[in-house]
């Protein structure tokens, strides 16, 4: 896919990743709370994907890699940091806030997260660990 001149392409991949980390910590938030509050992940899953909430993570991601717990798409966790980081810094030299990407990188860093740069990125999404909050890190 053609998307403009030398670097666009960059570009585009950086800001589609973005979107994706992005995701991947709102999913998970949604089906915690689901969980949380009795509903199960694959029926909240159900839910979302027929209304306006749905992504590519909710789609595909969830139901192919993190529900059947395998956690193995091919694309680590330490891509994931770098692209976002990335992103944040084309941000930052385009002069454009990102504070929801700026959140999602403190959530997605390994002092928050637990996850080393060798897991899989899906891990980033198991509803079974609270990744988001600070409580298990103790």
């Amino acid at each position: 896919m053609h998307v403009g001149p030398s670097g666009a392409g960059n570009v585009a991949k950086l800001v589609n990743n973005m979107l994706v980390a992005n995701h991947m910590v709102t999913t998970l938030e949604a089906l915690r709370l689901g969980e949380a509050a009795g509903v199960h992940a694959e029926e909240m899953l159900k839910v979302v994907n027929a209304a306006t909430g749905r992504s590519a993570i909710s789609e595909i991601h969830y139901p192919n890699w993190v529900l059947p717990r395998s956690f193995d798409s091919g694309f680590s966790t330490g891509l994931m940091r770098k692209d976002l980081r990335l992103a944040r810094e084309l941000a930052a030299e385009a002069g454009v806030a990102t504070p929801v990407a700026d959140l999602a990188a403190t959530l997605w860093a390994e002092g928050h997260s637990g996850l080393k740069d060798s897991d899989d990125f899906m891990l980033m999404g198991d509803p079974e660990v609270d990744r988001l909050s600070a409580k298990e890190k103790n």
